[in-house]
C-alpha cells in the first residue's frame, strides 16, 4: 500500500512540474471535448456541405444549359457576311424577354477573328434596334454551338406525343 502511495505520488509531481506534459494534456483535453461535442451533434454540421455539393452541380449543369439555350449558331448568321439573320433577330429577342439573370447572349466563335467581331457587333446591332440599349445585356463568345433540329422533326415529336394521349374519360358513377 505504501509502494502504491509513493508511486502515486511521484507520477503526479512529474505530472504538475512538466510543462511540456500540460501542453500536450491541455491540447488533449481540448481535442478529446471538440471531438466529443462533433460527435454529439453528428451528422448536423456535415449535411449542408453535403447539400451545397449536389447544389453546385445542379448549377453548373443548370448555367451550361442557358449558355446552350441563349447561344446563337451557325444558322442565326449569313454564310458570307456575318450579319444576323430574322431567326437570329428573333433568338436574341426571345432572349431579351426571358427570366432575369438569363438574358446574357453567347455567339458563336467563327473561324477567324474578323468574323467574330462581325457577328458580335451585328448582335450588338440587333440588340440596339430592339430595346434601343447596346447595353442591355452581355455578351459573350463561345465555342460550343448547340445542336440543332429541323422544325419538321420537333413538329413529328410533338404529333406523335399529342396523338399518344389517351381520350379523357369520366369514371363510372357509383349508386348510392
Amino acid at each position: 500500500m505504501k509502494y502504491r502511495f509513493i508511486m502515486l505520488f511521484a507520477i503526479t509531481v512529474v505530472v504538475t512540474s512538466t510543462t511540456a506534459l500540460q501542453a500536450d494534456w491541455a491540447s488533449f483535453s481540448n481535442q478529446w471535448k471538440l471531438d466529443y461535442a462533433r460527435n454529439r451533434c453528428w451528422p448536423s454540421p456535415f449535411v449542408e456541405l453535403d447539400r451545397d455539393s449536389v447544389r453546385n452541380y445542379y448549377h453548373q449543369m443548370t448555367m451550361a444549359g442557358i449558355r446552350l439555350q441563349n447561344t446563337l449558331g451557325e444558322n442565326h448568321f449569313h454564310p458570307e457576311s456575318h450579319q444576323i439573320t430574322r431567326g437570329g433577330e428573333m433568338k436574341v429577342r426571345q432572349i431579351l424577354m426571358g427570366s432575369e439573370g438569363r438574358r446574357a447572349v453567347f455567339v458563336l466563335r467563327g473561324l477567324t477573328e474578323d468574323q467574330t467581331e462581325a457577328r458580335l457587333q451585328s448582335t450588338r446591332d440587333a440588340v440596339f434596334r430592339l430595346v434601343g440599349d447596346a447595353d442591355a445585356t452581355e455578351f459573350y463568345v463561345t465555342g460550343n454551338e448547340p445542336i440543332p433540329r429541323p422544325a419538321d422533326y420537333i413538329d413529328d415529336i410533338y404529333r406523335s406525343e399529342r396523338s399518344s394521349i389517351p381520350a379523357p374519360r369520366l369514371p363510372a358513377a357509383v349508386a348510392p
